[in-house]
């Protein structure tokens, strides 16, 4: 009886995930600074795949930026890539949103945000990153 519940214990081993799949992957960071404002983007998991987005608008000295709307836009011109535009949604937590991104190839990206921050004032900041394979 005893040699069987060791059987049954080992046998379940397989079945546990590897320690590598239970450590939350690190978000790819991207930091955009212009004369008007800086974004601070975070690209999670940052890989080719189905990509999230979280924009942090914040104005040249640090403090957060207000804005009514603000949207992103990908594009991969290298590869013949037009831009893939996304608006954004506000957070709960004061950031913004884009969920379920689509980056189909590895490469460099380019990366423009557009925030409306009055009806007449709208601060545009664009950068380049990359995107590996999954």
């Amino acid at each position: 009886m005893v040699a069987t519940a060791i059987l049954l214990l080992v046998a379940g081993w397989r079945f546990t995930p590897p320690p590598r799949t239970l450590v939350p992957e690190t978000p790819l960071a991207v930091h955009i600074h212009g004369d008007q404002a800086m974004f601070q983007v975070l690209i999670s998991p940052g890989k080719v795949g189905t990509d999230s987005f979280v924009l942090q608008l914040m104005h040249d000295d640090g403090s957060p930026l207000s804005a009514k709307e603000a949207a992103l836009s990908l594009s991969m011109p290298d590869r013949g890539i037009e831009a893939i535009e996304r608006p954004a949604a506000l957070g709960p937590d004061g950031f913004w949103h884009v969920r379920d991104v689509p980056l189909p190839v590895a490469g460099r990206w380019h990366m423009r945000i557009d925030a409306l921050v009055t009806d007449f004032e709208k601060v545009t900041l664009e950068d380049d990153f990359d995107v590996s394979a999954p």
